[in-house]
């Protein structure tokens, strides 16, 4: 039998949610297959395991309990991530988003030499918790994370370079900067700007995390002023996140005549054949957004808050404007001057696309976690 020339017979990859992957981490995927003869993905099942089995890997119904934080909850799934690693006995772990990362460090106490791949996507809501409980979370997941990152065999994945300094990392051997999770510039090929009076577009979850409140208020705003904006809302609502807005909410914002909601889209292109600006009013805690990233490659000029993530990607003036979070008076005048400015809008669309052709597209993705996972095969 010919022997594999991949360094690794088996890698595990830890996510919370089948949607998740399949949202964003289909590079990521493609990058493990070059470096292990089998991939295993452990994730909860929503009914869309099967499509990633078809990526050419195993699937294992694993609930990561997303939002418990009850001590007992988080480790009694952490022995259950334990169990499963000793069952699979995999050559490596990839755990992607905090709360793996948290249930990995617990979990590995009896698998020190354990090659991991700890793939953080921001902080979540707890990166702009202000209420106690919050940081006492944060803190204890941050510190969590700094637990797993002393193993010798750990190297830390992160998407802008904020979120090195909020994990207290000062070693650049053991880290790499991601170019999000990545977008495939001839899927998403740039686009001529529809006719008609120009729409915005939001793309995301609808919750309170990603300003999407703030964002109402904006356009709330610009209609008093008497310049309405067109403002469609893409996304579903995550009913298990609690910082999720209740479908009554955005009924009333319908009717209101200040935005429309489509729901969730599944085919993302068809928003910017149909809209003309990107906005991302985002409070923080996330990594890159893809939403971003989605609408750059579609030659789409952006308007986002200043937090980290968007202002690793946008350059104000250049690709889009930069407001801070938390202020429709200031969100309000960005929409308003790219909506009244077809020529600047089509210029920083322009910028935006060519942006992302410098470092954020799948290729630079795979590329940059194919590499590191075969300098890890290769020992600290």
């Amino acid at each position: 039998m010919q022997q594999s020339s991949k360094p690794y017979r088996k890698l595990l990859l830890a996510v919370t949610e089948d949607w998740f992957v399949l949202s964003h981490f289909k590079p990521l995927l493609r990058a493990l297959r070059q470096v292990a003869d089998e991939v295993v993905v452990a994730t909860r099942d929503s009914g869309q395991l099967g499509e990633i089995a078809a990526l050419g890997v195993r699937t294992i119904n694993f609930d990561h309990a997303r939002k418990a934080t009850a001590p007992h909850v988080i480790w009694s799934t952490a022995r259950r991530l334990s169990a499963l690693i000793d069952r699979e006995r995999p050559d490596g772990l990839h755990v992607v988003a905090l709360k793996p990362i948290v249930l990995a460090a617990l979990a590995l106490g009896r698998h020190p030499n354990l090659p991991v791949g700890v793939h953080l996507t921001g902080l979540g809501h707890l990166g702009i918790a202000t209420s106690l409980r919050g940081r006492l979370l944060r803190t204890g997941a941050l510190g969590q994370l700094s637990r797993l990152l002393q193993r010798p065999r750990s190297h830390l994945f992160v998407e802008n370079e904020d979120d090195l300094t909020s994990a207290g990392i000062t070693d650049p051997t053991r880290t790499t900067v991601l170019g999000g999770a990545g977008v495939d510039p001839d899927h998403f090929s740039p686009l001529s700007h529809p006719p008609g009076p120009p729409t915005c577009a939001f793309v995301g979850r609808l919750i309170r995390s990603k300003g999407v409140d703030v964002l109402i208020d904006a356009a709330r705003l610009l209609a008093i002023a008497g310049a309405p904006v067109h403002l469609r809302l893409y996304g579903g609502i995550d009913i298990e996140n609690p910082d999720a807005f209740k479908q009554t909410e955005i009924e009333v914002w319908q009717r209101d005549g200040l935005a429309s909601w489509a729901g969730h889209t599944k085919d993302v292109r068809e928003v910017w054949r149909d809209a003309d600006l990107c906005v991302a009013p985002s409070r923080g805690g996330e990594g890159l957004p893809r939403a971003v990233l989605e609408a750059a490659a579609s030659s789409r000029a952006l308007i986002v808050t200043d937090v980290p993530g968007h202002r690793r990607f946008v350059r104000d003036g250049v690709e889009g404007l930069i407001v801070p979070p938390g202020d429709s008076g200031a969100l309000s005048q960005a929409i308003a001057r790219l909506v009244a400015d077809a020529d600047l809008r089509a210029r920083m669309g322009d910028a935006a696309r060519r942006r992302l052709l410098d470092g954020f597209t799948e290729k630079h993705v795979e590329d940059a976690v194919i590499g590191t996972w075969r300098a890890m095969a290769r020992g600290p």
